[in-house]
């Protein structure tokens, strides 16, 4: 089998290498080692990897199905350690979870480490957690539930501990070139031309390192940017994902995926070598281990992300990832909650549609990174003259201005920038606020409301650790002397396991069961569509054969649409007469079995 899908995707692996190293590099050398590597890496496949190849093979869109649900955690604040998660599978089967991403599971560096996504070995497990004994352990009981493991992958730079940058330190000529490192006057030269990802913590994309010179740094200083200019940086990281694939692991999560090439003249981002490089390990992954899904992280404008999809380059489609973070989506969730307006998820929806066959969207209300708003300002500049006033006025509220209910915080913001929000999802959708049952009521609607959209809207919908049992915000980071600079862990409580039969959370779970039942009754699969209501409050979502109506304004809505014989309310029941929507609540219409 191995052989028969080097032939069949071989060429197209051999494209992406000729497109990216071709002018400087001999591909014919590059092309002989990475065939060796596929081989021999396919060759230590366990059996059972080898059968899971097999049927995905067989069922290339199996991860596109309608029961798909995510769920995204950090191992210790979820189990204390790997061992740890696998006592609570049982948990994520309840939840119909088919999907487990582990956050920043692999040895991050001493001291401070970017939440864990600075990493110093990408084949260890962080010593605290466990050992890569016991992820195969865990990762061969998720299969018995028919979950997948997903894993961190920081594509764009390394811990400045990582043994190839402890070399480069200490003068190795060879991992000297695994980096970008220049002189102070280029370095400077280059900052006009980029923009800073943390402007306020980190600022500058360049560390002057004493032995190398100055260093690029997109993110922090202790994250040196490899050089994917050298084919030796490819093959280094390729053998590291089919390795980690051997282990068990069936996804990666690619950090930073829009930052991996670096070009004099440009802002760095987005450019078509990094889609190349991408392509090029998904290929790879094609052959050698074809169950492993590729997921990008590429927060950036909707126009920009479809080429993570794949793009056709004249040789055919080409595929890149399976899944990709549908960012502005989120974001225009919490934008819609703070309007009481449907605009602008619409508009995110109408540009998510068309995907290519064996591609998902990857959906979500809340993840462990701050709501992010320069990304979805992009969506914003083609339908507002005035984007950024519009987007300040939704963050404002959603930080507790204006008799808000919400309880987010500002992040890299100091009101001349509009960066980001902490926040959990209970806490900014009012839950901590609320004062009574009556406001408790509603915070739980605008919780469903957002789990709504993401599930409704047809991708893998993933839903993040604590927000099934309504977790609020905790500040107690802020007595730690190593988290206290960082504002996302406000929303990185640990799991409180003794609340999971409270009254709240039996109440979320609840409405997350029957989001899911409803989603996998419609059939539904892939894109969204999206369709006209008559309310500017009301979104309207296609999803499989149903029609889902949210309503995100605080006043009971009648739609002038009638509910024929045969259709029912998949959350509620019977539903009869004209529609009617309460505030901040969801109706999912479909036919009654």
């Amino acid at each position: 089998m191995f052989e028969d899908r080097c032939e069949a995707i071989g060429p197209r692996l051999r494209r992406q290498l000729d497109r990216v190293y071709g002018e400087k590099h001999s591909v014919g050398q590059l092309w002989t080692r990475t065939v060796e590597l596929l081989r021999a890496c396919a060759a230590d496949r366990l059996p059972e990897l080898v059968a899971l190849d097999a049927a995905r093979v067989a069922d290339p869109d199996w991860f596109v199905a309608p029961d798909m649900i995510g769920y995204s955690t950090y191992v210790d604040r979820f189990g204390g350690t790997v061992n740890g998660v696998a006592t609570h599978v049982d948990h994520l089967e309840a939840l119909g979870v088919r999907y487990l991403h582990l956050l920043a599971l692999l040895k991050a560096r001493t001291g401070d480490s970017d939440g864990g996504f600075a990493v110093a070995d990408y084949l260890a497990i962080e010593p605290r957690l466990g050992s890569m004994a016991d992820v195969e352990r865990l990762a061969a009981r998720l299969r018995e539930a028919r979950i997948s493991l997903c894993v961190d992958l920081a594509l764009n730079h390394t811990a400045d501990d990582h043994p190839w940058a402890r070399a480069a330190r200490d003068g190795d000529p060879y991992y000297r070139d695994f980096y970008i490192v220049s002189s102070l006057a280029k370095a400077r030269a280059r900052e006009a031309d980029l923009s800073q990802v943390f402007p306020s913590t980190a600022p500058d994309n360049f560390t002057f390192v004493p032995e190398l010179g100055a260093v690029w740094t997109t993110f922090y200083p202790f994250q040196w940017d490899l050089n994917w200019a050298n084919p030796k940086v490819f093959l280094a990281m390729l053998e590291v994902m089919l390795r980690l694939a051997n282990h068990g692991f069936e996804a990666f999560r690619l950090d930073s995926t829009a930052f991996l090439w670096k070009q004099p003249g440009t802002n760095c981002r987005n450019l078509p070598q990094a889609h190349y490089i991408i392509r090029a390990l998904r290929a790879a992954l094609d052959i050698a281990a074809p169950a492993t899904l590729l997921k990008a992280e590429a927060i950036v404008p909707t126009a920009f992300v479809p080429p993570y999809f794949g793009t056709d380059e004249g040789e055919g489609f080409e595929p890149e990832c399976h899944l990709v973070y549908n960012n502005s989506l989120m974001v225009a969730g919490w934008v819609a909650l703070a309007e009481q307006s449907a605009a602008l998820p619409s508009a995110i929806l109408r540009a998510s549609g068309g995907l290519p066959r064996g591609a998902n969207w990857l959906s979500y209300a809340r993840c462990h990174d701050d709501i992010g708003w320069g990304a979805v300002l992009g969506d914003l500049e083609d339908v507002d003259p005035d984007p950024l006033a519009r987007l300040s006025h939704a963050v404002r509220f959603l930080e507790g201005a204006d008799g808000s209910w919400a309880r987010g915080e500002p992040f890299q913001s100091d009101g001349s920038t509009l960066h980001g929000t902490n926040g959990t999802l209970a806490s900014l959708a009012g839950l901590e606020a609320a004062a009574d049952e009556n406001e408790r009521e509603i915070a739980f609607r605008r919780i469903a409301l957002l789990h709504a959209l993401a599930i409704a809207s047809g991708g893998l919908a993933t839903i993040y650790m604590g927000d099934e049992a309504g977790l609020l915000n905790d500040s107690s980071f802020r007595a730690d002397a190593e988290k206290a600079h960082e504002g996302r862990w406000l929303h990185r409580p640990a799991m409180d396991w003794a609340a999971l039969n409270s009254r709240v959370t039996r109440r979320i779970s609840n409405d997350l069961t029957r989001l899911r039942a409803a989603r996998i009754a419609s059939g539904a699969a892939g894109a969204p569509t999206v369709f006209e209501t008559g309310h500017p409050a009301v979104l309207g979502i296609g999803c499989g054969r149903d029609r889902v109506f949210l309503n995100f304004c605080d006043q009971e809505v009648t739609l002038d649409e009638p509910v024929s014989s045969g259709w029912c309310d998949r959350l509620r029941g019977e539903a009869k007469g004209c529609l009617l929507i309460g505030p901040w609540q969801t109706v999912w219409l479909g036919l009654a079995a």
